[in-house]
């Protein structure tokens, strides 16, 4: 599975498009999935699509993930239920389905094609095209934020609701959870575990920043670097799109070169050693099967787009000289924009708005965090 995602604007679907096709064409069995809730997929391959996975050519499929279709389908239960309550306090039934849906079920719906994929072995490539980075960033770590809820609330919340159901239950006018709902929650909790194990494993799943030689863009994309990393998820290269061709220099004034030059400085001492790939393009528009074949070959020049560029995990607990140290790499931050709380089982960490709860290992659970230092671009905690 290869992630694509960066900045507003900056061309993640073009670039997805075009790493579709080509994996499509080098005979990988192929589908291109958009999650983002204002689709331009269709828009880019000229190419109706829909909720439903459509072929689009040879070894290749797509869909343009529709949040009412998952919700009528995947979610029955859950989205009945909601309905139901919501009549129960006033709302209208219409205005009650559309209050059913949260932000952020395309992602979390297209996360379950992923599951369903890995165990049909249907496809060989997964090429995901996400929404701005923000949302993205807030959906990638779900599976591993709510890992840690199902465990430490649901058999709270189910035994609450079965008490509950055979007392107050009786008597109040607002529905109770049926246990058809319950099962769905159960499910969902089992099915977000092993979405987490896709996501997390780099043999598995890769994340490829894609920005553009602009300031603004370069810092937007460190920050979702330095997140990600937070959640353990593997960048294994970036794709600077958008660059100005050599060959259109009368085209643009002479300071814009300057200013891209400059810019890709800053891209590579940032990013370095990460794997770059490049696109030029005189236009901001790729639409089209043909153009989108010319970017693919900008960006890949005839090598397959589905190699794995970086196996190196954003987290590492060893044992040095007999001290366990957890190694988590956390790129562009500070040791002052860090917090850590331990909590039983349980080490917190917190940069900015961002906050992972790492679940230790039973030989860390029973030690003292002593010490917290930044070594190369990663935080290191010993444990005594």
């Amino acid at each position: 599975m290869i992630i694509y995602t960066g900045k507003g604007g900056v061309g993640k679907t073009s670039v997805a498009a075009a790493t579709a096709l080509r994996c499509a064409r080098m005979g990988y069995r192929t589908i291109v999935i958009s999650t983002d809730s204002a689709h331009s997929l269709a828009d880019s391959l000229e190419t109706p699509l829909s909720g439903e996975i459509r072929s689009i050519g040879n070894n290749l499929d797509a869909i343009e993930v529709d949040v009412i279709h998952e919700m009528e389908t995947r979610w029955n239960e859950i989205g009945k239920y909601l309905s139901d309550f919501m009549v129960s306090q006033g709302l209208d039934p219409i205005s009650s389905k559309e209050m059913t849906v949260w932000p952020g079920m395309e992602l979390m719906s297209a996360l379950f094609y992923i599951e369903e994929f890995q165990k049909t072995g249907r496809y060989d490539v997964v090429v995901m095209d996400t929404a701005p980075t923000a949302e993205t960033l807030r959906l990638l770590s779900f599976p591993d934020t709510a890992d840690w809820y199902f465990d430490k609330m649901y058999k709270i919340f189910r035994n609450t609701v079965r008490l509950a159901r055979a007392t107050v239950g009786k008597v109040m006018s607002i529905p109770m959870p049926t246990n058809a709902f319950l099962d769905d929650l159960e499910q969902l909790k089992e099915r977000m575990k092993t979405v987490r194990t896709i996501l997390l494993d780099p043999r598995t799943t890769s994340v490829r920043l894609v920005l553009n030689p602009e300031r603004m863009v370069i810092n937007e994309t460190k920050r979702a670097y330095t997140y990600l990393s937070l959640y353990n998820l593997t960048v294994e290269c970036i794709v600077v799109n958008r660059l100005l061709p050599d060959g259109a220099r009368d085209m643009y004034p002479k300071a814009k070169y300057e200013e891209q030059s400059r810019y890709m400085q800053m891209i590579e001492e940032s990013f370095s050693p990460l794997r770059m790939l490049k696109a030029y393009q005189a236009s901001t528009e790729v639409v089209g099967r043909e153009a989108l074949e010319v970017l693919a070959e900008q960006l890949f020049d005839g090598t397959d787009p589905a190699q794995v560029y970086s196996l190196e995990k954003s987290m590492e607990i060893v044992n040095r000289d007999g001290e366990d140290t957890l190694a988590l790499k956390l790129p562009f931050t500070s040791k002052d924009q860090v917090e850590l709380y331990k909590s039983n089982d349980v080490l917190i960490v917190t940069v900015g708005w961002y906050k992972r709860s790492v679940t230790l290992p039973y030989s860390l659970v029973k030690k003292e965090a002593h010490k917290a230092e930044f070594k190369n671009g990663r935080l290191v905690i010993s444990f005594k």
